[in-house]
């Protein structure tokens, strides 16, 4: 999970778009709304739009999230992609 990425992630009950910090603050900044980064516009609405297809195809309709760094959803896909990240601490365990 890097600062400047976009990532889907598909775990059937979910689907859950993560946004990286340096994507959030170019959005905040409304670059996608300039023409001349139309191209950041695309990075933002293609994984909608993957979701939107994912999501028409299948039974039970999954949950849908969109999160960035920082905001209470953002565990769900934590868990998937690095579970030892949600650990008290990040402090490896002592066994005696």
């Amino acid at each position: 999970m890097k600062n400047n990425v976009i990532l889907l992630l598909d775990t059937f009950f979910y689907i859950t778009i993560w946004k990286g910090e340096t994507i959030v603050k170019w959005e905040d900044a409304r670059y996608q709304d300039d023409p001349s980064y139309e191209n950041f516009k695309v990075l933002l609405e293609q994984p909608i739009e993957d979701a939107k297809y994912i999501m028409s195809e299948r039974f039970p309709m999954p949950r849908f999230f969109i999160c960035k760094p920082g905001d209470s959803n953002e565990r769900k896909i934590k868990n998937r992609v690095n579970p030892s990240s949600l650990t008290a601490n990040n402090a490896t365990v002592e066994v005696r």
